[in-house]
């Protein structure tokens, strides 16, 4: 259907159609910035995440680092006594030095198979 039209007629229809596409236009624009925030909103929240689980590990970390010095890693044996140390009780200073039965001074080691010293007993 080619239908001519006169010039105040043809001005009539581009105006309408060039409102048409501007209208369509503003819309594609407000969907393409709706669209731009969700991203940015889901960037952030990603970056939140990934700071929060770093900080959690850092924190689990610590806590495994804690329980590593608190773990006794050092043993020593007279006759059938036991005593350990870790390291924090070295850092400390406060572990058994010397047996509390005969006195003499215990030797600490990390050794498994170490053999026991010999405990005499008690001094008069």
């Amino acid at each position: 259907m080619n239908q001519t039209l006169l010039g105040f007629e043809q001005a009539t229809v581009d105006a309408e159609a060039a409102k048409c596409e501007a209208q369509r236009a503003a819309e594609r624009h407000e969907r393409e910035a709706k669209a731009a925030a969700r991203l940015i909103i889901h960037r952030q929240r990603e970056a939140r995440k990934a700071e929060e689980e770093s900080a959690k590990s850092w924190r689990r970390f610590q806590r495994d680092a804690a329980r590593r010095e608190r773990t006794p890693d050092e043993r020593a044996q007279c006759g059938i006594r036991w005593y350990c140390r870790s390291q924090r009780d070295r850092d400390r200073g406060c572990y058994w030095t010397h047996c509390h039965a005969c006195g003499q001074a215990l030797i600490y080691t990390s050794d498994q198979n170490a053999k026991p010293q010999e405990c005499p007993g008690r001094r008069p």
